[in-house]
């Protein structure tokens, strides 16, 4: 029996394919909404932007690995 391609690294590459742009995104959205509000003095709305955007990155991440490993054991 042949055994199938692993779907695995190409699932995680979509995922970090997508979630570059993504968190770039969120990161420009969440910069310009944190800028408007009235943060605390210990407050940065850089650092709180790019918080933001590692979350968002982290999610596509872990996402595009999860169904990797779903799809992974589908196919066998």
């Amino acid at each position: 029996m042949a055994s199938s391609p692993s779907v695995l690294p190409l699932l995680l590459l979509v995922g970090t394919v997508f979630g570059a742009p993504g968190a770039a995104g969120a990161s420009l959205i969440s910069y310009s909404e944190y800028r408007q509000r009235f943060l605390r003095p210990g407050q940065s709305a850089a650092r709180m932007a790019l918080e933001v955007a590692a979350m968002t990155f982290a999610f596509f991440a872990v996402a595009s690995l999860v169904l990797g490993l779903l799809l992974g054991q589908a196919a066998k």
